[in-house]
């Protein structure tokens, strides 16, 4: 995963309700921790306020191929 790849959220876990098949693409991307802030292509309500910007693990996103 690299800076400006699009990109799904597939998890179905805790965060499925509000983040699962929102695209987005990386802003910043760590080989080291093998996570990713992703700025969403729209913003997703999370609970009561919406959220542009998120960061999570590389294991709960599918990298989309144009």
């Amino acid at each position: 995963m690299k800076v400006g790849d699009l990109v799904m959220f597939i998890d179905e876990g805790t965060y499925a309700k509000w983040f699962f098949g929102q695209f987005g693409v990386v802003e910043l991307a760590s080989e080291k921790t093998r996570s990713c802030r992703v700025k969403w292509l729209n913003p997703v309500k999370y609970f009561n306020s919406y959220t542009s910007i998120s960061d999570f693990g590389w294991d709960k996103f599918e990298v989309c191929s144009v």
